[in-house]
């Protein structure tokens, strides 16, 4: 019975999700041709364009204004978008090129990363870096990552240098795709097989498990910023596009529940919980929720889970990161109320035992389905 039920509960979330793709799915634009330019970020650079005219068989267009003057070109990438994502999958990148062949202007065309870091992006000049360079110069610029952006601006800069290598015709290096370098690849995957190892036998490594929360906090959280979220979960299932590192973490997040019964994510993963739990180490008189209390704290979480779910499907909210803690972790493009939640249950975790995964976590509600019920916490 209780197997079945588990599988039940597995088919609910699977066909929410299956649910939310199609429901918050952006219909196909209809266009004349098969690159549907994005005008909207193309008029955000040349602010008198009036008519694009398609010009060769990639996604290059001339810029006509009011008056049937050619004003520039711009340049839209489509056919290979999908080699490059941001944090919160593919995204589109529109070039604009002057009479004079510079760069007049570089916009965000349709992607899914989240308000406050395209904000965070726009504030910082990002978009003006390569303006005035030439399309040989503007291809080979080294142009710095925006701090508390850094997949989604590293994405950015390799769909430019994508759009400029399809123009001039040169040849575009495979690596410039990389959206994660490969030194933070190599340190993650050595956390992530070291926090299976501690999974596996938790005795083993109690005794470094400070080490290791501190280890979650700096490089899954303050550097990565690879904390699973409700805005995270809902890009990929629109955008059907995912980062490696993610990728792995969301994997590992519901196979290890589905295969050994256990929350592996929020215990040996999740940055925030483990921030969480470092600053319930400090020496304070620590409280214990009655049982009573915890049960209805369980019903809370999964009528919250469905409000936002509700919130999320129709719309009502575009942003999700302003519900949750972890975007604190890039705190220079958060939003105020993210850094609100994370500094108010840090300030609650110094005497009551990981507030957050007991009492409100979305995300944890959700690969909690995943897992056996056995009455314990997370």
């Amino acid at each position: 019975m209780k197997k079945n039920f588990r599988v039940f509960r597995i088919l609910i979330v699977a066909t929410a999700f299956i649910a939310a793709f199609f429901m918050l799915k952006e219909p196909v634009k209809t266009s004349e041709d098969s690159c549907n330019l994005d005008k909207d970020a193309a008029k955000k650079i040349f602010a008198a364009a009036e008519s694009f005219k398609k010009i060769g068989e990639e996604c290059f267009y001339d810029v006509f204004d009011k008056n049937s003057e050619n004003i520039g070109r711009v340049l839209y990438t489509k056919p290979d978008e999908n080699s490059i994502a941001g944090f919160g999958g593919s995204l589109r990148v529109v070039v604009g090129i002057d009479q004079k062949g510079n760069i007049a202007g570089i916009e965000l065309g349709d992607n899914y990363e989240s308000v406050g870091f395209v904000e965070r992006v726009r504030n910082e000049g990002f978009f003006e870096k390569w303006n005035g360079k030439s399309v040989a110069e503007a291809a080979k610029a080294e142009v710095d990552t925006v701090s508390g952006a850094t997949m989604s601006t590293r994405a950015i800069k390799s769909m430019v240098a994508l759009n400029l290598s399809k123009y001039s015709g040169s040849e575009f290096q495979a690596n410039s795709t990389e959206t994660e370098p490969l030194w933070l690849k190599i340190i993650v995957f050595l956390l992530l097989a070291y926090s299976l190892f501690a999974f596996f036998f938790p005795q083993k490594t109690a005794k470094f498990r400070i080490f290791h929360l501190a280890a979650l906090a700096i490089v899954l959280g303050f550097i990565g910023g690879f904390a699973l979220s409700i805005e995270s979960f809902k890009n990929w299932t629109v955008s059907a596009s995912i980062a490696l590192i993610p990728a792995v973490i969301l994997a590992l997040a519901i196979l290890m529940p589905l295969f050994t019964g256990k929350n592996f994510y929020c215990t040996f993963v999740c940055p925030f919980g483990a921030i969480q739990e470092l600053f319930g180490k400090i020496p304070l008189p620590k409280k214990d929720l009655p049982a009573k209390f915890m049960k209805g704290a369980a019903v809370f979480k999964v009528v919250l889970l469905v409000a936002l779910y509700i919130l999320m499907i129709f719309k009502i909210v575009a942003d999700f990161t302003v519900f949750e803690p972890f975007s604190a972790f890039k705190f220079e493009a958060a939003a105020l109320p993210s850094l609100i939640i994370a500094a108010l249950f840090l300030t609650v975790s110094l005497f009551l035992n990981r507030p957050w995964c007991r009492l409100i976590c979305p995300t944890g509600t959700i690969l909690n389905m995943f897992r056996k019920k056995n009455g314990g916490e997370i």
